[in-house]
């Protein structure tokens, strides 16, 4: 293999045109290179950030009808202060007819058709942390289920006749009780993180929501039920944003982290790269079927590096 100097000069040497076509050549052997090694991760994904103030929030004015006589609500949620130490609600839906019909906090308290469900479970007053929340309901049992963590922390019966109400303004951020986004509580922001929200026009029972809480919160696992899911969190990315609400980026396990790896960092692919690269692969290949983990690692860095 060629240093890095080399590489500059050979990257200066070729015409637009080989470039253009080095890349093309490097990117899939990259990747079998990658999958030959390694399993397939979730990668950098895009959470929002609520700024601690009444003014930053994510409204939209929704039809809920969908879920009219089944419901699930599930977000991963990062409490990130205690300018209320009690409750924060993350998100708030709000009919003509009523201010309460459905609300979600970061302790995983459930407003719905106007009567709330408590979830009593210890340490759930968390910063900085992040928890899954589900909230379900079925219009068949008339009864709430709140899920913190995958696990079931309440349950409560609501009024055997009422459905799911709309439409309504769903606001992320703020309790809001004012149809179409007006009379938001005084002090009672977010401020926090939210991750894969999305509403379900299904009920997902306890098993369902205690898979996806288990796949962990950079695992695409939601997505397994993508008929039922009709507010879906990729499309709350696009939607208008009020005040300070801003996209960060979380660093989930991944696979192309391994080209963060100083010998391979800010290199040009070119076919020193490529070689490299399938030489390392072909090497792995000797080892089929030992385990990667620090003695490995070691021996390979003691016998088979690659310069």
């Amino acid at each position: 293999s060629t240093g890095s100097s080399s590489t500059a000069v050979f990257r200066i040497g070729l015409k637009q045109q080989d470039m253009m076509m080095s890349c093309f050549v490097a990117l899939p052997l990259l990747s079998v290179f990658m999958t030959a090694v390694l399993p397939t991760a979730h990668g950098f994904e895009t959470a929002l950030k609520f700024g601690a103030n009444n003014e930053s929030y994510v409204l939209m004015m929704s039809d809920l009808s969908p879920a009219s006589e089944e419901i699930t609500v599930c977000s991963w949620v990062r409490r990130m202060s205690d300018h209320r130490e009690s409750w924060q609600y993350w998100l708030s839906y709000v009919t003509r007819r009523n201010a309460y019909e459905l609300a979600v906090s970061d302790v995983g308290q459930f407003y719905f058709l106007q009567d709330l469900t408590r979830n009593y479970s210890p340490n759930r007053h968390t910063i900085d942390e992040w928890h899954h929340i589900c909230a379900t309901w079925g219009f068949t049992d008339h009864t709430t289920f709140i899920y913190y963590d995958g696990e079931l922390v309440a349950t409560k019966s609501t009024w055997p006749n009422r459905k799911l109400f709309g439409p309504g303004s769903l606001m992320l951020g703020q309790f809001h009780v004012g149809f179409g986004g007006g009379k938001i509580e005084e002090n009672a922001y977010f401020g926090g993180e939210l991750y894969d929200f999305n509403i379900y026009n299904k009920q997902l029972n306890g098993a369902e929501v205690k898979e996806i809480f288990g796949h962990g919160r950079c695992s695409s696992y939601s997505q397994t039920f993508e008929d039922d899911r009709f507010v879906r969190w990729e499309d709350v990315l696009r939607e208008e944003r009020h005040g300070n609400v801003t996209e960060v980026l979380l660093d989930c396990p991944s696979i192309w982290n391994i080209l963060y790896n100083e010998k391979l960092y800010k290199r040009v692919i070119d076919r020193d790269l490529i070689d490299d690269l399938k030489e390392v692969r072909d090497i792995l290949n000797e080892f089929e079927g030992h385990k990667i983990d620090e003695k490995f690692i070691e021996h390979l860095k003691r016998h088979h590096e690659i310069e």
